[in-house]
């Protein structure tokens, strides 16, 4: 009989409409399901709506699952908010890289007939059940999570970074640096950032602050980028945050 071991931190999958959507039971997905020769481990080390997701949650549920012994297990479902789904779902991928890992979220209260959560959590039991080894999120479909190069020895460290990302008139000026670590600024879809930029990157050096730039192509080809150093290229905002956590 395969183990999976299920992880709720709180979310819409755990939750009940009422006058409101609020928090119910983390587990109550798990009364929707039938599944022959499979038996759930179920352990709940926090509940939250994901909009309140902190890095003190953060800490709690990384140095859960790096206490796990997944000789035990199949796999882990992390049922979780969707809001913030994308972000842990990164933050997982880089620190537990080839372990099999799905982040499941539903888009209603589950007792509601149009949510998706039941779906989803089947989806990824499937997944499990065919052997994956890496961190995926089950949400109307399964999708791996998008990684770069495995990192050596990730370590969790509480860092206040500022991340920015660029519009039509914004005013650099409105930043205040007094308590940051990194500012990590995103990019235009044809990897590009305003100019006005580089007077902001020369405060950033000015203060001792580590400056990066992301973005999901490969290369940065506008003339108005070829000053740009430190950018983080084919990943996404979320892929950038969590490495810049997990890295000196």
């Amino acid at each position: 009989m395969d183990k999976i071991l299920v992880i709720g931190t709180g979310g819409t999958i755990g939750s009940i409409r009422g006058d409101n959507i609020h928090l119910d039971k983390p587990f109550k997905i798990l009364d929707y399901m039938n599944f022959e020769n499979i038996e759930f481990d179920c352990v709940s080390p926090f509940t939250v709506l994901s909009e309140n997701m902190s890095l003190e949650l953060w800490e709690q549920l990384t140095d859960y699952i790096g206490s796990v012994d997944f000789c035990k297990y199949k796999g882990i479902i992390v049922l979780h908010g969707s809001d913030t789904l994308s972000f842990t779902g990164a933050l997982l991928a880089n620190m537990f890289y080839d372990s099999p890992i799905v982040l499941v979220a539903s888009n209603k209260p589950v007792e509601d007939k149009s949510a998706n959560g039941i779906k989803n959590f089947e989806n990824a039991v499937e997944y499990i059940q065919n052997g994956i080894n890496r961190v995926y999120i089950s949400y109307d479909g399964i999708y791996e999570v998008k990684n770069n190069k495995p990192l050596k020895n990730p370590v969790f460290k509480f860092k206040k970074i500022l991340v920015i990302f660029p519009y039509v008139g914004i005013d650099y000026n409105s930043f205040d640096l007094s308590n940051v670590d990194i500012v990590l600024h995103s990019m235009y879809h044809s990897a590009t950032a305003p100019a006005e930029v580089n007077d902001f990157i020369r405060r950033c050096t000015a203060s001792r602050i580590k400056f990066y730039f992301v973005t999901e192509n490969s290369s940065a080809d506008y003339e108005s980028a070829r000053s740009f150093e430190n950018i983080i290229f084919n990943s996404t905002i979320e892929g950038a945050y969590a490495r810049l956590l997990l890295t000196n």
